[in-house]
């Protein structure tokens, strides 16, 4: 039996709606927006890029969960993790034309908006409010590498755990345990003993990294 389409009528004004988070866009802007976006629908398990081929699109994520893995002769090493509203894509190849570091894996039935970003760059050239948009997701993208990255390498796991889900609490019912730890750069055993912590002390178990208390 032929499944039934993740996209609805409404889908394509999602999203606008979510790109518009980012950055307001006047009708004109939306409307040319528009024009570039193609709405696509993915099944669990399917890859939306891969690592080592180029992609060349941004991705806005309707509806859906997915993680972006990169793979070694060992195993794989979850390096992002997002669900609906989120804009996600691979920097290294609407940057600097080269293959992607990373693969792009559906967790869930997911329906998504793909953005050329040559078109997007066009598109910015025409439109100041398409500029900004452009302008504005760069900087997101780069602000939560460098979030991610600091708390990778200088919080204690339980800082991890607890940064990452204060800022993503959908994560712990969405997000399938063995990529959560991979992500943290936990095992799947110290992360269930973590997570044993939290429910059985209080909210200022594993708080002692100053910058975790600043940041959350």
């Amino acid at each position: 039996m032929k499944k039934l389409s993740l996209i609805e009528p409404q889908t394509m004004e999602k999203v606008i709606s979510i790109c518009q988070q980012y950055a307001p866009l006047d009708e004109t802007s939306a409307q040319a927006l528009q024009g570039i976006i193609t709405l696509r629908e993915y099944r669990k398990n399917e890859h939306v890029f891969e690592q080592d081929q180029f992609c060349g699109d941004i991705f806005v994520i309707v509806k859906g969960a997915f993680r972006l893995f990169h793979k070694t002769t060992q195993k794989e090493h979850t390096t992002w993790l997002g669900y609906d509203d989120h804009i996600i894509s691979s920097l290294h190849s609407i940057l600097f034309n080269t293959p992607a570091k990373e693969t792009m894996h559906i967790l869930e039935e997911s329906v998504i908006g793909v953005i050329p970003y040559n078109d997007l760059l066009q598109l910015s050239r025409e439109y100041a409010a398409i500029d900004k948009l452009h302008r504005t997701i760069m900087s997101v993208f780069i602000m939560e590498m460098q979030e991610n990255l600091f708390a990778t390498r200088f919080m204690e796991a339980a800082d991890r755990y607890h940064y990452f889900t204060q800022k993503q609490p959908e994560a712990l019912q969405r997000i399938p345990l063995t990529y959560l730890a991979s992500f943290l750069g936990i095992t799947k055993e110290s992360l269930s003993r973590i997570r044993s912590g939290f429910r059985n002390r209080d909210n200022s178990f594993g708080l002692n990294n100053s910058y975790l208390r600043t940041a959350s």
